[in-house]
């Protein structure tokens, strides 16, 4: 009796590995058909306005959304004509004494959760002792959770937003403080008709400014560039820049990618429009083609270019380094 016992759990184990792994999700492919479905219908998600209440937060913990979560929640509030960028989870609204409207559904996000290999190991050697130890390697999956922007909420009152609309002057001195506070910048030479930068030299080449038809496009492009530039291997040392493989390749799709992230989101900082982007029937289907031929494309390229954002505006820290690796080899 006791072995049919045995044989039934064993059985039983095995019945619900399977199921679990029939409803396991993905989370690449299911925000990659995100981004699909809006390209689809010609909304290029990460080339939007930006509120002028600033970017996509948590209106509790006051801090502003990461990587892709920044560029999706951005785009939700303006599709779904929210009228701030705020967001909240189910519970923190139910902490606040309020609920979520009956009827509303919550758009999910992604959080990265760290995981044991426990398959691998990793000599950890203590910086005060010198002792080493084994422990268990490390890596990060993604993950969603869901959150409501605060007009789907009820019963809470929250304060009112002010204006952070900035003028053409200030939006474009913004500009300057962010170019001229990067560190380990790059020389930046005005000369001939082509906005490019070149590893080799270490240096980006830019027509001047008055060949632009506005001083947001230049710096707008000027952005762009700069993000190239942090994949050198003195900065970020991103393989995808430094593996060049010429235009059309996966490694040039990705670097691409990851350029236009990192320059719409330091025009968002600034305050300007990002002209650098069409969305012409070309460039979509070209997007388009690479978000299916890699499922991890849009992850990742957002991943990096928080990481890009935060080495120009100087925002870089050790603990985040480190958190940012372990992401881009999620």
């Amino acid at each position: 009796m006791r072995r049919y016992a045995e044989l039934f759990n064993h059985i039983k184990m095995i019945v619900m590995k399977k199921q679990q792994s029939f409803t396991k999700r993905d989370v690449y492919q299911e925000v990659t058909q995100q981004v699909i479905s809006a390209l689809e219908q010609g909304h290029i998600i990460w080339k939007q306005g930006w509120n002028n209440l600033g970017l996509p937060k948590n209106i509790i913990a006051g801090n502003h959304y990461r990587g892709w979560n920044l560029f999706y929640l951005n785009f939700i509030s303006l599709y779904k004509g929210y009228k701030t960028p705020y967001f909240i989870t189910y519970k923190q609204a139910q902490d606040l004494g309020g609920n979520i409207r009956r009827g509303e559904k919550g758009y999910q996000i992604v959080y990265w959760a760290l995981v044991d290999n426990r398959n691998e190991t990793v000599t950890i050697k203590d910086a005060e002792t010198g002792e080493e130890k084994e422990e268990h390697a490390q890596y990060r999956v993604p993950k969603f959770y869901v959150v409501f922007n605060i007009d789907q909420t009820e019963g809470i009152e929250f304060p009112k937003a002010e204006s952070l609309f900035l003028n053409k002057a200030d939006k474009l001195e913004a500009c300057e403080q962010i170019i001229d506070n990067m560190p380990h910048r790059p020389q930046i030479r005005n000369a001939g008709d082509r906005a490019y930068y070149s590893c080799a030299t270490d240096r980006v080449t830019m027509p001047l400014s008055a060949l632009f038809h506005s001083m947001e496009e230049y710096y707008s492009t000027l952005f762009h560039e700069l993000a190239h530039c942090t994949g050198h291997e003195t900065r970020l040392n991103r393989k995808e820049l430094k593996e060049h493989d010429g235009f059309g390749g996966e490694n040039y799709s990705k670097e691409e990618l990851t350029a236009e992230l990192t320059a719409a989101f330091l025009c968002a900082i600034s305050g300007i429009e990002q002209k650098t982007l069409t969305n012409s029937t070309a460039y979509i289907q070209g997007w388009l083609k690479a978000l299916n031929n890699d499922k991890t494309l849009i992850l990742k390229a957002a991943s990096q270019s928080q990481a890009a954002a935060d080495f120009i505006l100087n925002h870089k820290t050790g603990a985040q380094k480190q958190e940012a690796g372990l992401l881009l080899h999620a």
